[in-house]
């Protein structure tokens, strides 16, 4: 079978076809899909019929799958959640509830708001997930897209100046801030507050496959360590709008059957507009996340003091 790919954007993202994902994959295309997410960070599928199983199966390629248990986002099933998945592996992220109809205004339609702000999925843990890939299923006709942009591309754009400043900086990412910045979601208990503290990452990180510099940002990164609070916020927005321009972001229009997956260490994405209180649009993505390398970004637990937000 003959693979082709092209680029859909000049900074991020290729698009690979010529694949049917629900059958095995040879190592030398494994290897040749791994080799060019590190190079591209985003990769597309267009035309894909996988059930979990085989949508499961094809993510191994990349690694282990996490089981993914914060609440809002249907990892273990728990018979209360109205997202929760038949495979604990494989997360829905849909509107829809156990009847398959739209839920409308509910509160875990609130939640799904965290995602409309540019993030890293899981950098506030101490080893950030490595990979996040999404299955389209059903697709709404009116929003939805996702949006993408390149933290390689970010570090570039700096100035030599930047460069050398940012090296040493440290900044803490904490999953609370996280969720504050969401409008309606309700507040972090004390138990995930215990299961989630806050981490520290580097600022400037070196990509563990292809020694590539980046900016490591997500809408977790709240404070960095050593500069006055609102000091260290006002940088932190400035380097995420700068990262976040138009000219720098590959939207993906999704298509049922599409697969999108990215390298969640050198890319932000964010949620398009979707009315997910919309009594009749429908959308539902299966989601699978695999886990991070010990050995990549993993830092230290942030200090309990913080300083004052001013």
């Amino acid at each position: 079978m003959s693979i082709t790919t092209a680029q859909p954007h000049p900074l991020i993202g290729a698009s690979v076809a010529g694949l049917d994902l629900s059958k095995p994959l040879s190592a030398q295309t494994a290897a040749a899909l791994k080799a060019l997410l590190d190079e591209r960070q985003v990769l597309v599928f267009r035309g894909q019929q996988l059930d979990q199983e085989a949508f499961l199966e094809f993510s191994r390629t990349f690694g282990e799958p996490e089981v993914y248990a914060l609440r809002g986002y249907g990892g273990v099933p728990d018979g209360k959640t109205a997202i929760a998945a038949p495979l604990p592996l494989v997360q829905r992220l849909t509107n829809l509830g156990p009847d398959g109809q739209p839920m409308g205004p509910c509160p875990q339609m609130d939640r799904m708001s965290i995602a409309e702000n540019w993030h890293s999925d899981s950098s506030y843990r101490a080893v950030p997930s490595y990979v996040t890939m999404l299955y389209g299923v059903e697709i709404p006709s009116v929003g939805g897209d996702t949006h993408f942009t390149s933290l390689h591309a970010a570090y570039d754009a700096l100035t030599d100046g930047e460069k050398t400043a940012f090296e040493d900086y440290k900044v803490v990412h904490n999953w609370e801030f996280q969720r504050k910045r969401a409008p309606g979601v309700e507040p972090i208990t004390d138990e995930e507050r215990k299961s989630v503290p806050a981490v520290v990452h580097k600022l400037v990180q070196t990509h563990p496959q292809t020694g590539r510099k980046l900016l490591f940002l997500s809408s977790g990164a709240e404070y960095i360590l050593g500069l006055p609070y609102a000091e260290g916020r006002a940088l932190i927005v400035r380097l995420i709008e700068a990262s976040t321009r138009p000219e720098a972001v590959y939207t993906h229009k999704w298509q049922p059957g599409d697969v999108v997956l990215w390298d969640n260490r050198a890319t932000l994405h964010r949620a398009g507009d979707f009315d997910y209180r919309s009594p009749t649009l429908r959308r539902l993505l299966h989601r699978i996340v695999i886990a991070g390398d010990d050995g990549a970004y993993a830092q230290e637990f942030a200090p309990e003091q913080r300083p004052e937000a001013a």
